[in-house]
């Protein structure tokens, strides 16, 4: 029988130290990125509640990779590439592989992108210089997705959501509101 995403997450979150839990649920507060989660929901909440708030908040299909990024952050590295792999199990496509069509179309600050994607080292200047020399905002987007996303697996594209949702937030706001129709 397949795991839910609460049941993976719940393994996860049960692995954490009591301190690790506490930096774990303050690092959420303060992710800047929305939805935003309120303090209310998660002071002196036990894990169960924690996974709740995490699926409630952010879709089953986007809490895992906010639990991963939220466990990098504290440096629970282990952990959190363990839960990748968890997460890699489904069948279902990583959010911008299913979006490609409509953020190559959509995507209007790739500069912007580009140079944070560069910063975080998804892209290496050689990629970063061969994409910005693409004649169109389009065709840059193309070669992103078949250079360096491509090679960099989940990894690269769950830090160039993050960026989309840093840089393009209404994009992707719309995007996830799509999925749930």
């Amino acid at each position: 029988m397949a795991k839910t995403i609460k049941h993976v997450l719940l393994n996860t979150l049960d692995d954490l130290s009591q301190q690790d839990l506490r930096s774990f649920c303050a690092r959420l507060l303060d992710r800047e990125e929305g939805p935003r989660v309120r303090r209310s929901a998660l002071e002196d909440k036990d894990t169960i509640t924690i996974v709740d708030v995490l699926v409630s908040t952010f879709t089953a299909a986007g809490a895992g990779m906010v639990a991963v990024e939220m466990l990098r952050a504290i440096n629970c590295l282990e952990l959190a590439n363990v839960l990748v792999d968890s997460l890699a199990v489904s069948p279902k496509k990583h959010f911008v592989d299913r979006h490609r069509s409509a953020l190559v179309q959509r995507i209007s600050s790739m500069a912007a992108i580009l140079d944070q994607l560069l910063d975080r080292r998804v892209v290496s200047k050689e990629q970063y210089d061969t994409i910005i020399a693409e004649a169109t905002r389009q065709d840059q987007v193309r070669q992103l997705y078949s250079g360096p996303l491509m090679s960099s697996g989940t990894t690269g594209k769950d830090i160039f959501l993050s960026v989309l949702g840093e840089m393009e937030p209404f994009l992707i706001e719309d995007l996830r509101r799509d999925e749930l129709r």
